[in-house]
């Protein structure tokens, strides 16, 4: 996880509600990914592409691999800032780390998502083993962070 240390943050900030919780008012396990694709898909759009346009021109950015560790919960009415950056792994993998901040600063959750570009065609689904040079562009500025 390295490679990911000097580099820019993507920043989304979200409240937790009911819907994102329990009985006991603690964020459910599952919100955390609903949070996660939010998260990206925000920064696709600040990167320079909405995710609809997208899929639009046929493509699709697919999870492969999730991993969340948790470490201190959230409950309802808080608010949490999540901090996502992005790598380009062997040219074919868009790698994500995403922190779930407390207003305090404090870590609630670290996560490692690896999405692939896919292309949809009639009823098929290949792995794009290339990106094409306009999708390239929005990955690097992902991967950049955003231009303040």
């Amino acid at each position: 996880m390295n490679e990911f240390i000097n580099k820019k943050e993507w920043n989304l900030t979200k409240t937790v509600l009911p819907q994102h919780t329990d009985h006991a008012g603690v964020m459910w396990h599952g919100s955390y990914f609903h949070f996660l694709e939010e998260g990206r898909i925000d920064a696709l759009n600040k990167a320079g592409i909405t995710y609809s346009l997208l899929s639009k021109k046929g493509y699709e950015i697919p999870v492969i691999s999730a991993q969340i560790k948790y470490k201190i919960s959230f409950t309802h009415g808080e608010t949490i800032l999540l901090k996502s950056q992005f790598k380009i792994v062997n040219k074919i993998r868009l790698n994500c780390k995403t922190l779930f901040l407390k207003v305090n600063g404090d870590i609630g959750a670290e996560a490692l998502i690896d999405l692939v570009l896919v292309r949809k065609k009639n009823d098929s689904i290949k792995l794009v083993k290339e990106f094409p040079s306009e999708i390239n562009k929005i990955f690097l500025q992902l991967e950049e962070g955003p231009r303040n």
